[in-house]
């Protein structure tokens, strides 16, 4: 009697479970001996994942508003639409570099075309996130997938203007010129931690990831020997445009 009587700390929480859990219990079916049998416990969001969702691949740490398919279709366009400013701002900076004063109207051209890449960026980088999703800033910039996609707007913002200045002769100290090569090799590192989740295609996106990062890197190592005229050779111009160019065609091939 006395043990029976006896209330351990667990009997006690079992009986002071919230009326949900009861609930619960009382549509328990019945087994054989009368005991209850728990029904199986159904996670509806686990049995609406993707695949790739159960491995960790979505995009951010908080759900998209979009269903998987949009939310990766709307990503897909983002990376294809970048690879359009970029692949022909690579290009304007190719036919700069080897057109001469033919073609000088072409320095201009790139760097605006980084600038509206920058719009277009602010405008559409994450459909949950501020200015237009419901997200506000904070809770944008508190998500580090979100955040990495605001920086990496800025940046495109920066280096258009920045750039477009100093071809006007506008911003004419030299260490200006460094503002490009370091905001580049910036967004570089930040895509060398820039993870989708984890499985098969965030392994994916991630080696595609590296290739744009190091082809960015060397092309800013490029582009500080081109600019600091060591050299009469035009192939520092041409290696820092060509991959530019590539990295163009990178985000224009990307899928996830």
């Amino acid at each position: 009697m006395i043990l029976l009587g006896a209330r351990s700390p667990l009997a006690w929480a079992q009986n002071d479970e919230p009326p949900a859990a009861h609930e619960h219990q009382e549509h328990q079916a019945p087994t054989a001996e009368g005991a209850p049998m728990a029904e199986p416990h159904h996670d509806h969001d686990m049995a609406t994942m993707t695949p790739e969702e159960h491995a960790g691949g979505h995009h951010h740490h908080r759900p998209s508003i979009l269903p998987p398919d949009e939310d990766k279709a709307y990503s897909e366009l983002n990376h294809h639409i970048a690879g359009v400013f970029v692949l022909f701002a690579g290009g304007l900076a190719l036919l700069a570099a080897a057109g001469g004063q033919r073609f000088a109207w072409a320095r201009y051209g790139w760097p605006g075309l980084f600038f509206f890449l920058g719009v277009f960026l602010f405008i559409r980088h994450d459909p949950e996130s501020w200015p237009f999703g419901p997200l506000t800033f904070w809770e944008s910039v508190t998500d580090a997938q979100v955040l990495q996609h605001m920086l990496f707007t800025l940046i495109a913002l920066a280096i258009g203007a920045i750039e477009w200045m100093r071809c006007r002769g506008t911003l004419s100290h030299p260490a200006w010129g460094w503002i490009f090569p370091s905001l580049a090799v910036s967004a570089a590192i930040m895509l060398f931690m820039h993870k989708h989740g984890e499985g098969a295609t965030a392994d994916k996106i991630y080696r595609h990831h590296s290739i744009m990062a190091t082809s960015g890197i060397i092309a800013m190592i490029a582009k500080v020997l081109d600019d600091s005229r060591s050299s009469n050779s035009k192939i520092s111009s041409y290696v820092w445009t060509g991959l530019i160019t590539f990295v163009g065609f990178m985000l224009l091939i990307y899928s996830e």
